[in-house]
């Protein structure tokens, strides 16, 4: 009867999905607080995000367009948006949105949450960023 027991308690408890888990929040000044230079090894304190699901709050930069965004820079201040100076590359995370999501440029800071990937990613010549954030998704 016991083991009858013990079984029913396992049974039911295989059904309960486990919590999802939760993101670190991860402050601007963590990623950009250092001196970048091309091909430097990143300080240990950055390099330790490496693939952490991390919620970090900033500013969207568009690049192109203002509505329905799939993709755009989310910048530490208003000062590396759309209308100021060009942001520094360890001043932005280049943020892709999970598929069925999208959001309108906004004045506004804007929280995003996913797994944030660090190192230099590289097009050819040129370096375009040093933190990425693929299947991000907003939070309220």
């Amino acid at each position: 009867m016991r083991f009858l027991a013990i079984l029913v308690l396992l049974f039911l408890g295989c059904g309960k999905k486990p919590p999802p888990p939760v993101a670190e929040v991860l402050p601007f000044l963590e990623l950009g607080d250092f001196e970048h230079r091309e091909r430097m090894e990143l300080p240990p304190r950055v390099r330790s995000w490496d693939r952490k699901l991390v919620r970090a709050t900033g500013y969207v930069n568009p690049m192109n367009e203002t509505r329905n965004l799939r993709k755009f820079l989310l910048v530490k201040d208003r000062a590396g948006c759309c209308f100021g100076r060009a942001p520094q590359i360890n001043h932005f995370i280049d943020v892709s949105l999970r598929d069925g999501e999208a959001v309108h440029y906004t004045t506004d800071p804007m929280t995003v949450e996913g797994t944030l990937e660090v190192g230099e990613v590289w097009d050819g010549d040129w370096l375009i960023a040093l933190y990425v954030m693929k299947d991000a998704r907003r939070v309220q």
